[in-house]
């Protein structure tokens, strides 16, 4: 069967349609910042799309196999999400990247990650010293979260009848 640029638009229509309904039901956790599972399961997909536009595989036949991803990826993390053992064989722990204003050197190599990308990470978080950080984790899906020093927060409500005292 020869591909016309007619049953190519509708192909790829159809697959646009079809995933958009599937990741609607999803959920947003799949479309936010990616997990390696996350990932995964993206790169599975885009094969899958690929497969199915060339004509490789039927479109039925694509759209089961979608389909079949996306539910076995939320029953996967709908089980990660209620049993903790599920959760730790596919979901990254985080990582203590500072303790007490220093780097962990040894976990920044376990992480692979240079001390110039945690402290650009800190700069996006308004930190300019490791010093002001009591913590800064690696998180699961990437990002660098922190943990400001007592001395190096911000002045709160509660501080202000302190100094009026």
């Amino acid at each position: 069967m020869e591909l016309t640029l007619t049953g190519i638009a509708v192909r790829v229509s159809s697959m646009y349609v079809f995933a958009l309904v599937l990741l609607r039901i999803s959920g947003k956790q799949s479309v936010s910042n990616l997990t390696a599972l996350d990932f995964i399961v993206t790169l599975i997909v885009g094969d899958l799309f690929d497969d199915v536009f060339w004509m490789e595989v039927p479109i039925l036949q694509g759209m089961v196999a979608f389909a079949a991803i996306i539910l076995v990826h939320i029953l996967v993390t709908w089980m990660s999400s209620r049993n903790k053992f599920i959760h730790q064989l596919v979901a990254s722990p985080a990582t203590l990247v500072i303790q007490k204003g220093k780097l962990v050197q040894e976990n920044l190599q376990r992480e692979r990650l240079r001390p110039e990308t945690v402290q650009f990470e800190m700069r996006l978080k308004g930190e300019e010293h490791p010093k002001e950080v009591e913590e800064a984790w690696l998180e699961p899906k990437g990002q660098v979260s922190v943990l400001k020093t007592p001395s190096s927060k911000p002045v709160q409500k509660k501080d202000r009848n302190r100094l009026l005292r």
